[in-house]
């Protein structure tokens, strides 16, 4: 049999309370993205558990890159308010006029005979 061991609490002596878990902290990772394709610039910033924030620029690098810092305030001031975008609600589709189709029992198979060579 397995001991159980009881403790008791005498008087004058308190129970320490169980350490509650630490909130999360938000971080502060960030990664921003320039992707350049002729005169087109994407830039992105993202955070982990927050959703990418993106932003088409014409032109050089150069005016790509004085967009950066504002983009990651807009990208910060989003997050700080709704960090990841709003789950969907999608109708059920309706279902398929086409019956579904059921695999063909098929019959158990007998082995073949060998064919004599001799």
């Amino acid at each position: 049999m397995a001991e159980v061991e009881e403790t008791q609490n005498t008087e004058g002596e308190e129970a320490e309370p169980e350490a509650a878990p630490e909130p999360t902290k938000p971080t502060n990772q960030m990664k921003v993205v320039i992707v350049i394709q002729d005169a087109n610039i994407l830039l992105g910033v993202q955070s982990p558990d927050c959703d990418p924030v993106y932003k088409t620029v014409k032109g050089t690098l150069a005016i790509a890159l004085k967009q950066v810092p504002l983009l990651v305030k807009e990208a910060k001031e989003k997050w700080a308010t709704a960090p990841l975008y709003p789950k969907a609600d999608l109708p059920e589709p309706p279902p398929s006029k086409v019956p579904a189709r059921t695999p063909v029992a098929s019959k158990p198979s007998t082995p073949k005979a060998q064919p004599s060579f001799f």
